[in-house]
């Protein structure tokens, strides 16, 4: 298939799937060592500095989410709140992977199949915990 520079048709829908998925990871125990470096190669140049820098990001991002669930009291207002983390937490990775695809030095090259293709692993990998 011929990727698209830019965002493209369905790139929405398949971020905001992948980003569903990284938010059922992280509520079902924490990112395991494979879903995280799954969510931080959709992102992978080469460079080790973009490398630590997305895995900081999905790190605090993993963080942000479980503090506040774990935090969260049993009643209506600790329900609120977790449902607003969940619901922030998928609205910032949607849009950090759509940033990712509208990147063009994020296409596919010979040691990456570029952003859609990571994204669309994530998705198949759904709510496995080996991810």
């Amino acid at each position: 298939m011929d990727e698209v520079i830019g965002v493209g048709p369905g790139d929405e829908e398949l971020a905001h799937e992948a980003a569903a998925v990284a938010v059922s990871w992280v509520l079902e125990g924490g990112l395991t060592e494979q879903q995280d470096s799954q969510l931080v190669n959709v992102a992978r140049r080469g460079g080790s500095h973009d490398w630590m820098g997305e895995a900081m990001f999905v790190g605090r991002w993993a963080k942000a989410l479980r503090d506040a669930v774990d935090g969260a009291t049993d009643d209506e207002e600790g329900r609120q709140c977790v449902a607003v983390a969940k619901d922030t937490a998928l609205l910032e990775l949607r849009g950090r992977l759509l940033f990712h695809i509208d990147m063009l030095w994020n296409m596919p090259s010979s040691d990456h199949p570029g952003a859609r293709e990571s994204l669309r692993r994530i998705v198949a990998a759904g709510g496995s915990r080996s991810g």
